[in-house]
This record gives structure tokens, sequence and C-alpha cells, in this order.
């Protein structure tokens, strides 16, 4: 059985848009956030910075999400409580800025990188999605 992350991986590795913008939309991710604002809530998503590019970290399972967790903890001297948040596929479409890319699974064997230019892809194909549902 092939994992979501694989199956996202062979879409970019083959340029097919269509499928990874289906496999986007179709599932949940997770992403992690530590930081909270006065009321609680959460204000920010963890991001990092690649070589002069910012990625937002993703994950596809939460036992990946766990793990990378577990391994930033014990690295740290004082581990902050971090969370984790499910977000739909169209949600992370959406909200993510159309300059970052996302870092699939961060600290795994099928870590991937979705460069800025196929995120706007997907935007513009969300957008056409929104468009068509609204003529509909």
């Amino acid at each position: 059985m092939t994992s979501l992350c694989e199956t996202i991986h062979e879409a970019v590795a083959d340029n097919d848009l269509p499928l990874l913008y289906s496999l986007v939309t179709k599932n949940e991710f997770i992403l992690l956030s530590s930081s909270k604002d006065e009321q609680g809530r959460h204000d920010g998503a963890f991001i990092v910075e690649i070589d002069d590019m910012e990625a937002l970290l993703v994950f596809t399972e939460n036992d990946i999400a766990k793990q990378f967790v577990e391994g930033a903890n014990a690295s740290a001297e004082d581990p902050e409580e971090i969370d984790g948040i499910y977000i739909e596929g169209p949600a992370l479409i959406d909200y993510l800025p159309s300059d970052y890319a996302i870092m699939l699974d961060a600290d795994c064997d099928n870590t991937l990188i979705i460069e800025p230019g196929i995120i706007r892809s997907l935007k513009q194909m969300a957008e056409e999605d929104d468009s068509d549902q609204l003529e509909g």
C-alpha cells in the first residue's frame, strides 16, 4: 500500500499537477505550533528557512509529526509544548502564502520540498475550481 507522502512524491516527480492538486484537496494534513496568543489559541505554524526560501512544515501522518516533535524535544534544552493542528487540504492551499514552500514530513526518510512555483500552480487551480463552482 502506497502512503500519501509517497503518492505526493510521485506526483511532484512526474510534474503531475492535477494529481497533486487532487491529493492535497482530498486529504487533511498536520501542522505544528508552539506559539499561542493571549486567548491560548494557536498563533502560527512551524516555518523553516531553506536556501533563502521559507517553508511550512506539513505532515501527512500523526505518527510522523509525533516522531519529529520527539526528536525536537530531545535536542532542546527547554522544550516547549508543541501541538499538532489538523488542516484540510483546501485550507492549506488557501492560507499558504504563494512565495512559501512546503516541507512535507520533515526529518523522515521521505521528506519532500514542494517549491513555491508548484504552490502557486495549486493556488491557481483552487481559484479556477472556486470560479467554476460559482458559475455552476
